[in-house]
């Protein structure tokens, strides 16, 4: 899943935009992170990890396997630091979190559209009212409901 990611992000972004490293790494799990009333661990430790982690003056983005929630939110597809790293939480974007059957296309898909909304994020973008992978997720039929691009606006924001 990793290259086709890469890919999907590569040809998304402006070019000559991003350069892409991969560096799996299993990360220890904070040790504040978790909430055990909830079943959930909340999203800034790992920020935090993350941000001691990625190499200096590089932007780190963390596939995390575990369901997430920040403060304000009962749960989340991913955050993200503007300037900063981004995480995605993958557990939500399953079909089978909701016990319907596996469906790698579109688990794919939304990490896809999760992972450059994040990404967007760190490189300066807000949520977009258009029809681009910057609108805000509330639900999972809002990520399947918006595309895997950036509209002309949000991509000529990055391209500044």
């Amino acid at each position: 899943m990793l290259t086709g990611l890469c890919e999907t992000v590569l040809t998304r972004l402006p070019r000559d935009f991003v350069r892409i490293q991969i560096q799996p790494a299993e990360l220890s799990l904070p040790t504040d992170a978790f909430f055990p009333a909830r079943g959930q661990y909340l999203a800034d430790p790992f920020l935090s990890l993350l941000d001691q982690n990625a190499p200096r003056g590089e932007h780190g983005l963390a596939l995390v396997n575990l369901d997430l929630f920040v403060s304000r939110l009962n749960f989340i597809f991913g955050v993200a630091q503007f300037g900063g790293n981004a995480l995605v939480a993958l557990p939500r974007l399953s079909p089978v979190f909701y016990g319907l059957p596996e469906d790698s296309e579109i688990y794919f898909q939304r990490v896809a559209k999760e992972t450059l909304h994040e990404l967007g994020h760190v490189f300066g973008l807000g949520h977009c009212r258009r029809f681009c992978v910057m609108r805000f997720s509330n639900c999972l039929d809002d990520t399947d409901d918006k595309p895997d691009s950036y509209c002309p606006n949000c991509l000529a924001e990055l391209e500044r």
